[in-house]
């Protein structure tokens, strides 16, 4: 008696069971939604309140890094996620904390040669704007030199007239100061002679000058068609969560400031966070040079994502 009844028991209870899963399939398919959405915020808020555990997993040699300029790199991007909300978000575990990867690949590669190419066209684009400056200073002196020449020019031709009238009418009295006169100007014709080779001398340098700048900006420019595509927008890091299981991976970065940007992205994705639309942004989709830490757009993309 007492196996029957247990037996009914449990037919009542897996009947009743189906009653109940049936007509949440049939009528109930939103709370089903509402449930899962309480679950992902659920979910997301966890992620906020437990600190998220990280570690340097495989570091591949190819990479000019050391362990320890990695793990001070992740510090520093885990720090800043820290401070910006006042709370432990990452926390450093070398045996359970999710692996960060450095995976060496052919976009390292590229940025390295893009980042070298920058230094050369910087180094060109120094070079140039110093001499550009110095040649136009240069030819601002010595248009105003050949001003000051032409004006005395103008003023000798003037004279030399003046005296040639004052000589058909010599006398015996004025023979002596007219001879002076003579004497003068021809000193002063001499100095100016001496001045038009100086200023010719001098434009001639200027001319050199401006060839030689000319040279200088076309081997610079030379160096454009070798530039490859840009990678900013490629992926150089990424962030994969399977659950509560993360990994990251960094592919490739060009400077100690690029790697920490990079890994500063990547927690946020570790946070759950996804991309904003202000290339300031620390979340934005790509490395942009107008990027140098968290913006209040992160913070408050993080806050809205932790329910804060």
């Amino acid at each position: 008696m007492k196996f029957f009844l247990r037996a009914l028991f449990y037919v009542l209870l897996l009947y009743a069971s189906y009653q109940v899963v049936s007509a949440l399939v049939r009528k109930d398919a939103p709370a089903a939604q509402l449930l899962q959405q309480y679950a992902d915020k659920a979910m997301q808020q966890f992620l906020c309140q437990t600190p998220v555990t990280w570690r340097i997993g495989q570091l591949d040699p190819a990479f000019d890094l050391t362990l320890e300029q990695a793990e001070q790199a992740a510090h520093r991007a885990a720090e800043q996620w820290n401070k910006a909300l006042g709370r432990e978000l990452f926390r450093y575990d070398s045996l359970d904390g999710f692996a960060i990867n450095f995976a060496f690949d052919q976009r390292q590669q590229q940025l390295l040669q893009q980042a070298r190419l920058k230094r050369n066209l910087a180094r060109y684009d120094a070079n140039i704007d110093q001499r550009q400056a110095n040649l136009q200073q240069q030819a601002k002196q010595l248009k105003q030199r050949q001003e000051q020449f032409s004006r005395q020019n103008e003023q000798y031709t003037a004279d030399a007239s003046a005296f040639e009238q004052r000589a058909q009418q010599a006398t015996a009295a004025n023979l002596a100061a007219l001879q002076q006169q003579q004497n003068q100007l021809q000193q002063r014709q001499q100095q100016l002679q001496q001045q038009a080779d100086a200023l010719n001398e001098q434009q001639q340098r200027l001319l050199r000058e401006q060839r030689y700048l000319n040279e200088t900006v076309a081997d610079r420019n030379a160096l454009l068609p070798n530039q490859a595509a840009e990678i900013a927008a490629s992926e150089v890091g990424t962030m994969q969560i399977n659950g509560r299981t993360r990994s990251m991976t960094i592919f490739a970065y060009t400077s100690a400031t690029a790697l920490e940007l990079t890994l500063l992205h990547e927690f946020g994705h570790a946070l759950g966070l996804g991309h904003t639309d202000k290339a300031e942004s620390v979340m934005y989709f790509a490395l942009s040079a107008e990027q140098s830490g968290l913006t209040d757009t992160d913070v408050q993309a993080l806050k809205q994502q932790c329910g804060l």
